[in-house]
């Protein structure tokens, strides 16, 4: 319960996620009016609220009271429920798209996978994005949070839980198809204090690390220029599962 035990920080310090995004689902008819929409980990309601000034009809699962009440606060016109997706109760054939924004990493695909392909329309959209802190550009901030990193003891070579799940955990058993990944660049200015607060929200960041990471900023001018990418995976519910 990292994040629950910090909700108002966290709905403070985390960057919003870039509207290229959801421009492309509502393109895509993800999301939209006249679409009903299932959100896994709503958290604060960083992706709720833009999903429901869209026009979306929105559910939205947070097993965090703090957090959902943060979230029916951002996004009033939202169902927000005290949940995860695998001790929630859904309804066969009751949504358009089921969306996961930096939240996916959390879920047991074993019991979700089945879950969310349930709750799915035939055909229905399952989109999952994901803000990548530290892009592929080198900066003198990156090379002090490297430094960072590199000082803890790591006997453990798997992806970072924030790099998953990969298309083929969404896809595996045959319930999804993938369609497209897609990732979008971009870039945000931030301050010591900024930056403070948003490492402290990362759950594999100690406190002391978080200010650590601070005092380079200090150190390398009082503001930092971090360069992210937002990443897409869409995939279409397959229809019946293989038997």
């Amino acid at each position: 319960m990292h994040f629950e035990g910090m909700a108002a920080e966290y709905a403070s310090a985390r960057p919003p996620y870039p509207a290229v995004v959801f421009d492309a689902l509502e393109a895509a008819g993800v999301i939209g009016r006249g679409l009903r929409v299932l959100e896994v980990g709503a958290g604060s309601g960083l992706a709720t609220a833009e999903l429901v000034r869209r026009g979306t009809d929105v559910v939205a699962l947070e097993p965090g009271e703090r957090l959902a009440a943060l979230a029916q606060a951002t996004a009033p016109g939202a169902e927000v429920r005290v949940t995860r997706l695998e001790d929630a109760r859904l309804p066969d054939d009751a949504f358009d798209a089921v969306v996961a924004a930096t939240a996916m990493h959390w879920v047991d695909l074993a019991v979700g996978l089945p879950a969310m392909h349930a709750t799915l329309r035939p055909s229905g959209w399952l989109a999952v994005w994901r803000n990548v802190f530290g892009d592929d550009v080198p900066t003198p901030f990156r090379s002090r949070v490297d430094d960072i990193v590199a000082q803890r003891d790591r006997t453990d070579d798997a992806p970072a839980r924030e790099e998953r799940p990969t298309v083929a955990e969404l896809s595996a058993g045959g319930l999804f198809e993938h369609v497209l990944t897609d990732r979008w660049h971009w870039s945000i200015d931030l301050d010591r204090d900024q930056v403070h607060r948003l490492f402290r929200t990362f759950s594999d960041w100690t406190s002391d690390e978080a200010e650590q990471v601070a005092r380079a900023v200090d150190e390398l001018g009082g503001t930092v220029t971090e360069h992210y990418q937002t990443v897409l995976h869409l995939l279409r519910n397959a229809g019946d599962p293989p038997a």
